[in-house]
């Protein structure tokens, strides 16, 4: 839902700008939906940074040679080799989707002027993803924790019952809740300090986690 209202707004502020290519918006507005607000925030910085390396190297080759077969694996080789030596986590697609997107699009026009164009849709794209994601039902990684321990607790009480009664224990149950419980504290540990209100309750939790790995090494034995 969140994605869907971000391409409209995308869509929208493209219209209001007059800007030429809003698919590119939108594509860099559907890939910078994280998962959560911290991380939307670090990878929409890392893309942005990618956008306007594969616009840049797009604008480089379309001046050679618009939509060259050869000339586009190449660039996207060195695109790719630019993300990786920069460490721009998740800029990878973004990034050749924009060099791809100049290198084709540039056909009859000046490469310049359209990689300027493309560069500036992909960041719009990335911005609305991350104030869409950032004001509009932002996750609440608190309550998902809450929720995994008391289905955890329910299944771990169920698997010791079946042990007791020497019945089939559900053990794969108890390990994918103890999973579903770590990803959601580790979710809400990478958020941003302004943005966590449950500091001391998650840490209990989390601790406790701990006592249930013993509990499911004894119950896999």
């Amino acid at each position: 839902v969140k994605t869907g209202i971000a391409v409209t707004f995308c869509v929208a502020v493209t219209y209001v700008f007059k800007l030429h290519e809003p698919f590119i918006a939108v594509v860099a507005t559907v890939m910078s939906m994280g998962k959560s607000i911290d991380m939307s925030v670090k990878s929409g910085r890392n893309k942005m940074v990618g956008a306007v390396i594969g616009s840049a190297l797009g604008c480089a080759f379309a001046a050679i040679s618009p939509a060259n077969a050869g000339l586009c694996g190449i660039g996207i080789i060195l695109t790719l080799y630019m993300c990786h030596l920069l460490n721009l986590t998740g800029a990878a697609t973004l990034s050749s989707f924009s060099f791809a997107a100049v290198m084709f699009g540039a056909s009859g026009r000046e490469p310049w002027r359209f990689s300027s164009a493309s560069v500036i849709d992909c960041l719009i794209g990335i911005a609305v993803a991350i104030v869409v994601n950032l004001i509009l039902f932002p996750p609440n990684y608190a309550g998902e924790i809450k929720s995994a321990y008391a289905s955890l607790l329910k299944k771990t009480r169920a698997a010791i019952g079946d042990a007791a009664a020497r019945r089939r224990i559900a053990v794969r149950d108890v390990e994918t809740e103890l999973a579903k419980l770590s990803e959601n504290v580790s979710l809400y540990v990478s958020e941003a300090k302004l943005l966590r209100w449950n500091d001391d309750e998650v840490f209990d939790i989390s601790c406790r986690a701990s006592t249930f790995r013993l509990i499911l090494d004894e119950l896999k034995a």
